[in-house]
């Protein structure tokens, strides 16, 4: 019997591994959601947004190092997907959007929900593929899958016409292409092993590129061995244990200056596995851009990326795994006996500024003390996801993660990914803690992905801080125009009730005083829970303060 087109590209996700795929169902792609009935391997996920549903496939490949599968209808699905390709595409994740598209003989008659996708994301996928052909759809769906992991990863799109997929097909199944591993070259290991045992006061900057138990534990024995301090980028802060004496800290968005003054101090940076965006580099001011301070090694999976916007010392093009092999077994004699001092300055400063100390509000409840008893209560293996908004300044400054955990988040700084990639957390590694830190902004969103949880069973612990308002906006306002507030304050439901209406737990918390129990009790349920918070607009974080910044 000849088979459909979408039967033949349902084999070919199977092929290639594909468990779990994330879809809003459209017309445009209806014989691939019936193919996909004699794929039980393939589990459908029906998401209420198509901005969830990208959100959560960038957050599977997050979690598996591996591509996320966005299934979308045509038109007005695929553009309430799109910024899941942008955080997908500045977040360097692999990710397949399959898109659908009018019939082919009606295409450039601007029918129904007609788009030139080629056009539409050209700045924010690797790669558009249109199949034109049914023999070719297999071929197109090993293509992206290739082109989504090699070099920097990112989001590939194919596109598929509706009448494409109920046409026949006699095309073999195709599966994955074998990627290729890049170790560094024998000069440049020489020359990185040189400029390591050389250095006085190196810091090593740990990227999201370093994936998985394997790359992360030979990360913690690199550092040991070599006595280096090793500080996380941006939303990357699982890469290394932040109770780990080699740890240096965090360089989030706005790094305490505490922390930045010493580890300006560094003689060598090795930035492993880390594109090196604003965030992390406090602005392309550390490292400074185009040319560094201080002598710096970046090793990054494509030598195209390597020297776009710096000009390393030393650039390797190669996975940063297989550079901390090389490192290990070269071996770290001849370092410098002034290491052990200077791996302590840092963590002790480090250690400084992630020691919580209580502080009080008179219009909320500061979000520090919920991170503080979050942290009571959190597993070694718990994945912790982040919306964008100043709260999430709190978890990344006090919430201890170590290798185990995995923490999600939009290092592009996009609204909406916390809820999604929560839900995607729990059917894409089921069994584990999950806790989502929101703002009242994000949580309108995305939020509705919360029906999504509690349809599949996820047992989704969702932290809404409600400051009623867009509280980063909020604090630019202060900054740039004090006293002049508009456009910010926000109408907001009971937060607590709307996720009982859902399903889930809601919890409500006012005053400090609330926090430990209702923690406690909340993270104890064993099902999906929504805890508000009634936190304080002024405390906008942990460094700054309303007040303050407009008396400035």
């Amino acid at each position: 019997m000849t088979r459909s087109a979408a039967h033949v590209l349902a084999a070919s996700l199977e092929a290639h591994g594909v468990d779990t795929a994330y879809c809003v169902p459209g017309e445009s792609y209806l014989p691939l959601t019936d193919a996909l009935i004699d794929f039980p391997k393939i589990k459908l996920v029906v998401c209420r947004h198509e901005g969830g549903a990208g959100f959560m496939a960038v957050a599977h490949a997050r979690l598996r190092n591996e591509p996320g599968v966005c299934i979308i209808s045509r038109g007005p699905g695929a553009m309430n997907a799109a910024i899941a390709l942008h955080v997908a595409y500045h977040d360097a994740e692999p990710l397949i959007f399959l898109v659908g598209q009018a019939d082919r003989d009606e295409l450039g008659r601007m029918t129904l929900q007609e788009m030139n996708y080629s056009r539409a994301f050209a700045d924010t996928t690797k790669m558009v593929i249109e199949v034109i052909d049914q023999s070719t759809i297999s071929e197109a769906i090993a293509r992206a899958f290739h082109v989504a992991q090699s070099g920097t990863p990112g989001p590939v799109v194919v596109v598929l016409p509706e009448d494409l997929l109920y046409g026949p097909c006699d095309a073999e199944v195709l599966g994955p292409r074998k990627r290729a591993v890049t170790a560094p070259t024998p000069e440049d290991a020489a020359a990185a092993l040189s400029m390591l045992r050389q250095a006085e006061r190196p810091l090593v900057i740990a990227g999201g590129r370093l994936h998985g138990p394997a790359a992360l534990a030979d990360l913690t024995t690199f550092a040991e061995q070599f006595m280096l301090p090793v500080a996380t980028p941006q939303r990357r802060f699982h890469c290394f244990d932040s109770r780990h004496p080699n740890s240096a800290g965090r360089l989030i968005n706005r790094a305490p200056g505490e922390l930045l003054d010493v580890m300006k101090e560094c003689d060598l940076l090795l930035v492993l596995g880390e594109r090196i965006g604003p965030s992390m580099s406090q602005g392309f001011t550390f490292p400074r851009a185009p040319v560094p301070d201080q002598p710096m090694i970046h090793v990054w999976p494509d030598p195209a990326e390597v020297g776009r916007v710096f000009e390393p010392a030393l650039g390797l093009g190669c996975d940063p795994h297989e550079f901390i092999k090389a490192m290990l077994a070269a071996g770290s004699d001849g370092t410098s006996p002034s290491r052990a001092a200077w791996v302590e300055r840092l963590n002790g400063a480090h250690r400084s500024v992630m020691t919580w100390k209580p502080v009080s509000a008179n219009d909320g409840v500061v979000f520090g003390h919920v991170v503080a008893a979050i942290n009571e209560h959190l597993t070694a293996d718990a994945v912790v996801t982040t919306d964008a908004g100043n709260f999430s300044s709190w978890p990344a400054r006090y919430l201890h993660l170590g290798q185990e955990n995995m923490f999600i988040g939009a290092t592009v700084g996009a609204m909406g990914p916390g809820v999604p990639s929560g839900v995607a957390a729990g059917l894409s590694t089921p069994g584990r803690q999950i806790v989502v830190f929101v703002g009242d902004g994000g949580a309108m969103m995305t939020g509705n992905e919360l029906a999504t949880a509690v349809q599949y069973g996820v047992p989704i612990k969702i932290f809404v801080a409600n400051n009623s308002a867009y509280g980063t906006i909020r604090m630019h306002q202060a900054r740039s125009f004090p006293g002049r507030v508009t456009s910010t304050a926000l109408q907001n439901p009971d937060f607590a009730a709307w996720g009982e209406a859902f399903g889930a737990k809601g919890y409500l918390i006012t005053a400090e005083s609330q926090v430990a129990e209702v923690v406690a009790e909340a993270m104890a349920h064993d099902g999906p829970a929504v805890i508000e918070t009634r936190i304080s607009l002024n405390h906008i974080s942990p460094s700054a303060r309303i007040d303050e910044i407009e008396a400035r």
